[in-house]
């Protein structure tokens, strides 16, 4: 019997250690099929050219938007030099974004004044460019009575006969005067937006939104009620499922600070990735002229002192810092386009003073609340932090952003409290990130991270 029993033993010592107990490897990081993020610049390049658009594209900008209003314009010019459906500008364009591989968001252009009831079926005209046209940019920054006149029955009859695409109406943001927005609160002008767009368009609702954060170059009067904006735009768009476009920042002098950094711009996208955001908008590309007197190859008064290119037509570090950014991004885009967002929680620890934007981050600063999330029980840190849920049938991930000034120096530390039998963490984007996740192992169901301020990061939860 002492025989058997050892032979027993030892038996079960050898398939123990050749299987079950025999360390486990950790799980591989998920497989996505998700979409690039949509990247654009709002201002088109100067110039109509082969090359033009090649430094566009190489900037990691996917989709030109046809928008130019600088540029010189006569009556007599006009189809020439100004994007509207019919101009002989905007079919050129269409041609350059055919040869150079870019997607394409044309402009309504003259407005809803000058086009009648029914623009879209009187210049039914790129029916050929159908496959690389993915929106139709109606209006920027309308007030709730003259965007109503750009949701007429008629108008949105006329548009579905032609389009398939997103009907594009960027609004102002929670900053706006009633006087801009001709509303008393922001939520009413949501309203009415949601009214007449994303009611309307069910099947292509999308959203888009304008907030800069860098007005001087002291961050301390940097504007509070980013946050806010933000929080208000989100919620709207998860309830109707929408492609949420946020702008960026990426213009210096005039009304915005002297100098932007890498970190800078890199602090927007992750803020509006824990939103939601899966497209952006750089504000601007090229320099527009204060006095609309564009001439080929300068800009004689610009409006501001550099954007991607300087007036002169040559990339800044501007357009270097966009370009590595986007890289970044996009090596993690088809992970996070694999999910629906579904709400953004904050921590605040450290407000820096009512007058500071950082209060609106303490407005958001309820418990966070796990209670509704699969595989995180909970996340503590010591610092500001925004957390993005998202979610698919099969599993869940989060957008992480250290809500600390990129210019601080101290980075936070996050304990993430695993549950639902998940042990891993996979980890994507932050500065540098070229595309392959750390997996990370919990101990004790716990990962610690660090995120260095103005940075972020997407993570999954593996079983």
């Amino acid at each position: 019997m002492k025989k058997l029993t050892s032979a027993l033993a030892i038996g079960s010592l050898s398939l123990c250690m050749l299987s079950a107990c025999a360390p486990s490897q950790p799980p591989e990081p998920k497989q996505y099929e998700g979409e690039n993020f949509t990247t654009t610049a709002w201002w088109a390049p100067y110039e109509i050219s082969e090359e033009s658009f090649q430094l566009y594209k190489d900037a990691g900008l996917n989709t030109m938007i046809f928008v130019n209003h600088s540029r010189a314009a006569t009556d007599d010019t006009l189809s020439d030099t100004r994007y509207y459906l019919g101009s002989a500008l905007t079919m050129q364009t269409l041609e350059m974004c055919r040869k150079t591989g870019l997607d394409a968001i044309i402009s309504e252009g003259k407005g809803y004044k000058d086009q009648g009831g029914t623009p879209f079926t009187e210049n039914d005209l790129y029916g050929d460019y159908s496959d690389i046209i993915k929106g139709v940019h109606i209006a920027d920054e309308p007030s709730a009575a003259v965007m109503r006149e750009y949701c007429t029955a008629e108008r949105i009859e006329d548009f579905k006969k032609v389009y398939s695409v997103p009907y594009i109406i960027n609004l102002h943001p929670v900053t706006a005067a009633g006087t801009s927005t001709g509303t008393l609160t922001y939520a009413e002008y949501l309203q009415v937006y949601e009214e007449c767009v994303l009611q309307n368009f069910p099947n292509t609702p999308y959203i888009s939104v304008d907030f800069y954060p860098f007005h001087t170059d002291e961050y301390a009067t940097m504007d509070r009620q980013w946050i806010s904006c933000y929080e208000q735009i989100s919620k709207l768009a998860a309830e109707y499922g929408a492609e949420t476009n946020f702008y960026i920042q990426t213009s210096e002098g005039n009304e915005f600070t002297d100098s932007l950094t890498e970190a800078d711009i890199r602090y927007q996208i992750y803020v509006a990735l824990c939103f939601g955001g899966s497209s952006f908008s750089y504000y601007r590309y090229s320099v527009p002229d204060n006095n609309s007197n564009y001439t080929e190859g300068s800009v004689a008064n610009p409006m501001y002192t550099a954007c991607l290119l300087d007036q002169d037509n040559k990339p800044t570090d501007l357009y270097n810092y966009v370009k590595e950014i986007n890289t970044e991004i996009q090596s993690f885009a088809a992970a996070f386009n694999s999910y629906s967002f579904t709400k953004c929680m904050a921590v605040c620890v450290q407000t820096y003073g009512a007058d500071n934007f950082k209060s609106e981050l303490y407005a958001m600063n309820t418990p966070l609340d796990f209670s509704d999330r699969r595989y995180i029980a909970d996340i503590e840190t010591e610092g500001n932090c925004l957390v993005g849920c998202f979610d698919r049938a099969e599993d869940e991930a989060y957008m992480l952003a250290n809500y600390g000034y990129p210019d601080e120096t101290q980075a936070i530390e996050l304990t993430i409290t695993l549950k639902g039998g998940a042990t891993h963490l996979a980890v994507y984007g932050g500065d540098g990130y070229s595309g392959t996740p750390e997996v990370i192992a919990a101990q004790d169901g716990k990962v610690t991270l660090s995120i260095a301020p103005g940075d972020g990061k997407f993570v999954v939860p593996l079983l």
